[in-house]
Formats: structure tokens, sequence, C-alpha cells
């Protein structure tokens, strides 16, 4: 397993809030969104959209394209590729499909 897949399957499998990244990385794949929307779309309060958004920047996984309010998130191309991402993408809610 290559370092990427390793730090994703840590943040999206191994640790706590895995389900909820992986929803946000879901919504993310599907359509670029600010975290306001994510919030809505995924019915989840602000603040914990906030810190996951956070956790997966700090690591790489998504970038903004701008600093501020409305700042428009995306995945880092560097993992769209990864066959680990794919393999989140692809799964089901639960991840076990």
């Amino acid at each position: 397993m290559d370092a990427r897949s390793r730090l994703l399957y840590w943040m999206l499998e191994a640790s706590r809030g895995g389900p909820t990244r992986r929803r946000i990385i879901r919504a993310l794949h599907e359509s670029p969104s600010n975290m306001h929307q994510l919030a809505v779309s995924l019915n989840l309060d602000y603040k914990t959209v906030q810190g996951h958004v956070e956790t997966l920047a700090e690591n790489g996984i998504v970038y903004r394209m701008k600093d501020g309010y409305g700042a428009v998130y995306f995945i880092s191309p560097e993992f769209e590729g990864n066959d680990y991402m794919k393999k989140a993408l692809g799964s089901g809610e639960d991840g076990n499909d």
C-alpha cells in the first residue's frame, strides 16, 4: 500500500471520524462545494463539517480555490486517481459493499 492509500485508509477507515469524512469526500466528488453547502446537503452541523474539511485539507486530500468565506473545496488531484480513493467513492455509505 502506498503512502497516499495509507493516509486515506487512516482518514476514512481507521479513525473515529472516518464515516463522516467519507460522506464529505463523496459529496465533493459529486459537486465541489463550500462548507455551508456541505453541511446542508449532508444534514450535518456546520462546525462538524468545518472540522472534518479542515482535517482533510491539512492532509492534502482536499483543497480550496480561495481563502475566506464561501471557499469552494475540491478533491486534490493527487488523490483523484488513487485506487483507494476510487474504492472509497464507489462503495456504499458504510464502506462495506
